[in-house]
């Protein structure tokens, strides 16, 4: 469950226009690093943190019914995923190419499958927005297999509006430009 609403929140942020005027600035950066993981905005998860909040508490309820019921089994799973997937999230932006073998890698996401995901490569954009398991990006048909690292070029957004000011305006007042711009283009509409 956490995993695919982890999928879907990803995919939200590229899809609404809203959401992706925050998202821009976390892709916006034109080198992988290990700090890239990082790079998002303080408001960023204001507008999709509320949609996915029953899900989360969902899991968090299960996981104190099983732990309650005797069962510590789901949250030593739960703890691992996370432990999981909070390192591979920093692997997976960082310039390291780690590519599982084979038979691993059709089943779980190796991290370096995610440097497609901020590619400048249109063939790239909207691939691969899992960080767990691939079933996810395989069923809703935005996989891509590690054939495709070979055609990155360069990372990040063509003419983002994140990259032209100072990094202080760029975080602070460019991301309230965009929200006021896109609210006020909807009441006009």
């Amino acid at each position: 469950l956490t995993d695919f609403m982890n999928y879907a929140r990803h995919r939200l942020d590229h899809k609404v226009p809203l959401f992706w005027d925050l998202h821009e600035f976390h892709h916006s950066a034109t080198e992988m690093t290990i700090l890239s993981r990082y790079r998002g905005l303080p408001i960023e998860n204001i507008f999709t943190a509320p949609i996915f909040l029953p899900l989360s508490v969902f899991t968090g309820l299960l996981l104190n019914l099983t732990l309650s019921s005797g069962f510590p089994l789901p949250l030593i799973i739960y703890s691992m995923y996370v432990a999981y997937t909070s390192m591979a999230d920093l692997i997976s932006h960082s310039s390291s190419k780690i590519i599982y073998p084979r038979k691993i890698s059709k089943i779980f996401m190796s991290p370096a499958l995610h440097l497609l995901h901020h590619s400048a490569n249109p063939q790239h954009f909207d691939k691969n927005f899992g960080q767990f398991i691939t079933l996810w990006d395989k069923i809703f048909g935005t996989y891509l297999d590690e054939s495709h690292l070979k055609n990155i070029k360069e990372f990040g957004v063509k003419n983002t509006q994140y990259n032209k000011y100072h990094p202080l305006y760029s975080i602070s007042v460019v991301p309230l430009t965009k929200i006021s711009r896109r609210i006020k283009n909807l009441c006009t509409n």
